[in-house]
């Protein structure tokens, strides 16, 4: 259930930072309404809450506590880009491989990486391509314990790759492998935190030229396309709203 007193400090001094005064203040009338209207909406998830087929089949915790979504104000994050992060919620089985599908690559040759992997379904779900190794990065601590336990007791005979790997830390941070990689985003933050985590890749890549591949899964993606397109060392080289993905690819 979402904090209603953790997210409304953070929230105006995020506005303020964005947004100037007079329009923080216009918005910080709304916010309780906006509030509420969570905490009520997340109260009927409860209700409605059921595991999926895929952990019962798995034996594993992927799902959100609520609804299918864990709210990143019911977790202790350290990071303060917390309040740029969206809520977790796992990516869908078929919505993943259709992304994957449009690859035309040597999997073995290549390194995944989840930015915001949460509980790691994602990982596991990628465990069933050849890839040469699969990398989890989430900033909330408890979602990340759950992720290991989850790599741990995972098991399928579709499984192609058995090297797995997570880390506990904000991705804006992270430092990418020197290997040809994929670079997974399930809607893990707003436009801020991204538009960092795209200037690390790039002077990756400008230390060590090689093949990146960056997925993103958004519904509603506006903002998150602009600053994918303004990276002048990205192309987009796929896209189904239908589906609610992009890919693109290094140049």
């Amino acid at each position: 259930m979402p904090r209603l007193t953790k997210t409304i400090i953070p929230r105006i001094q995020k506005s303020l930072a964005r947004r100037g005064v007079m329009a923080s203040i216009f918005r910080g009338v709304l916010l309780p309404i906006q509030l509420f209207r969570e905490h009520r909406s997340a109260k009927q998830l409860a209700r409605e809450t059921a595991r999926s087929d895929f952990d019962v089949a798995h034996g594993v915790d992927t799902d959100g506590d609520t609804g299918g979504v864990t709210f990143l104000s019911d977790l202790e994050i350290p990071s303060p880009n917390w309040i740029y992060g969206f809520n977790y919620l796992p990516i869908d089985r078929e919505q993943f491989r259709a992304a994957l599908a449009t690859l035309e690559i040597e999997f073995k040759d290549f390194v995944f990486i989840d930015y915001g992997s949460g509980k790691g379904r994602a990982l596991l779900f990628a465990s069933s391509f050849p890839f040469k190794r699969i990398i989890g990065i989430e900033f909330a601590p408890e979602l990340d314990a759950i992720a290991q336990k989850n790599i741990r007791k995972y098991s399928s005979p579709e499984q192609k790759c058995k090297s797995l790997e997570a880390y506990c830390m904000d991705f804006t941070e992270y430092s990418l492998p020197p290997e040809p990689s994929v670079l997974f985003f399930n809607r893990p933050s707003e436009a801020l935190p991204l538009a960092k985590t795209l200037e690390n890749i790039r002077k990756s890549l400008r230390e060590k030229p090689r093949p990146i591949y960056v997925i993103f899964i958004a519904p509603a993606y506006k903002e998150i396309e602009t600053v994918l397109d303004g990276a002048d060392f990205l192309v987009k080289i796929a896209e189904n709203r239908d589906v609610a993905f992009m890919v693109y690819r290094s140049v």
